[in-house]
């Protein structure tokens, strides 16, 4: 066995091993050319290996799990969508079912213990969990958990309580750890810094940051709230920009709105209509702000891909409430680098700009009434009263509905993902009575 040449590995060593394991290098060999013990290299390999790295191509849409077959869970991301979880092309119940169990590699139980060299993983994928040794991130990680290691208080609890005992008459007295320090430093086991340090983590049961003099002075300074919505900066995105657009573009845009919930309930609506068909999807948001609009949209495009996304929605017309104006989460591609779409606002206390979207509310508001709170309203009711909605016949369509006009242009992911079926017209409802709210 080679003699050990340092305590630990470096950045560069780590790149190496990574080298070797894409040239199947056996891990004796990885070990003898950077002068330390098999055992060490295989330790590090297996300690800080990850299970997907941005180096690596690997099939993010397989469902890992031994159960996926007969898995009948719904709903576990929350996100409204009506898709089985074990069909997902997000596959997203990897890592949040809590019955998820990885089909495992015999590979991963043995020498290399990672899968940078296998070729079985490309194309489409392997369909087991997968584990990689990146020699960034491995080393990433391996500091993070020396410095966590050398975190928290060190120091022994005779030494806090001998020192507490020494520390306790000067404060009683009005005097500042700084003149303590001075005068009895040599005799305390920690540094000045870390006293106080210790005394705000509560390591000393009798000593509070109140019984220092300097501490209580100042003020804990006060931090901003979330960042405010943009406000200006619409240069280029204005009613007037949308109105100059063909008139190809403007009838295949979109219009974007929110139907919000009575006073004490965060939820709300968001609704996109889509001008040709008068054709609007409902998503229901946990919280009537832009990050909640920003997931929503993500969630569309992950259903649909970016490319049937650009295509049906590459064009959206808004208002200037503040959970749109933050253009750039709306525009910008959950997928891919790039955007996905452009986003254009109506003018200030003009919404008849977005004329048609406001109509279409008339309708949901039959079945959800002006101060209806939404507290108990989930994404399946919604989908109900979405596909009620859109199966109401309009004399605007020549008496044809909403859905069965958009139903073979828009893509199946979509209505299917949003949980959006067609109602025969005998058996739709536009009265409160559909849900129990």
């Amino acid at each position: 066995m080679p003699e050990k040449k340092r305590g630990h590995l470096t950045a560069g060593d780590r790149m190496f091993i990574e080298q070797c394991l894409a040239r199947s290098v056996p891990v004796a060999a990885i070990a003898r050319k950077i002068g330390v013990s098999p055992s060490t290299v295989a330790r590090e390999i297996r300690r800080n290996s990850v299970p997907e790295s941005p180096r690596f191509l690997m099939v993010k849409t397989q469902n890992l799990c031994v159960n996926k077959d007969a898995c009948k869970a719904h709903g576990l991301c929350r996100n409204g969508c009506m898709v089985a979880c074990a069909k997902c092309k997000k596959s997203l119940c990897n890592g949040i079912c809590p019955e998820f169990r990885p089909s495992l590699c015999s590979r991963l139980r043995r020498a290399p213990y990672v899968c940078n060299d296998c070729r079985r993983r490309y194309g489409s994928g392997c369909g087991m969990a997968q584990s990689f040794y990146d020699g960034l991130m491995a080393n990433e990680i391996a500091c993070a958990r020396r410095s966590d290691s050398r975190s928290g208080i060190d120091c022994p609890r005779e030494d806090l309580a001998k020192m507490a005992a020494a520390v306790k008459p000067y404060l009683a007295k009005g005097q500042s750890p700084a003149a303590i320090w001075a005068a009895e430093g040599s005799r305390l086991p920690v540094s000045e810094r870390t006293f106080y340090r210790y005394v705000a983590m509560g390591a000393f049961e009798d000593i509070l940051n109140i019984d220092l003099p300097k501490k209580v002075r100042y003020k804990v300074r006060k931090r901003k709230g979330g960042e405010a919505a943009p406000r200006g900066d619409l240069e280029g995105r204005t009613y007037s920009d949308f109105s100059r657009l063909p008139i190809e573009e403007q009838m295949g845009a979109v219009e974007m709105d929110c139907v919000v919930s009575a006073k004490g309930c965060e939820k709300a609506i968001l609704t996109v209509l889509f001008r040709r068909w008068s054709f609007q999807a409902m998503m229901l948001l946990e919280k009537h702000d832009r990050r909640h609009v920003a997931d929503a949209l993500d969630m569309v495009e992950n259903l649909i891909g970016t490319r049937e996304f650009r295509r049906c929605m590459g064009v959206i017309l808004t208002d200037r409430g503040s959970e749109f104006l933050d253009w750039a989460s709306i525009e910008r591609s959950a997928r891919c680098k790039g955007r996905r779409c452009s986003v254009f606002y109506c003018d200030p206390m003009k919404s008849g700009q977005k004329g048609r979207c406001e109509r279409n509310h008339a309708e949901l508001r039959k079945i959800l009434p002006k101060g209806t709170s939404f507290a108990r309203l989930t994404p399946r009711m919604l989908a109900e009263a979405c596909s009620h909605v859109n199966s109401y016949p309009r004399p605007a369509l020549g008496g044809a509905a909403p859905y069965r006009l958009a139903s073979s242009v828009l893509p199946e992911a979509l209505l299917d993902g949003l949980g959006i079926v067609e109602v025969p017209q005998r058996e739709v409802v536009m009265k409160p009575s559909l849900l129990d709210l």
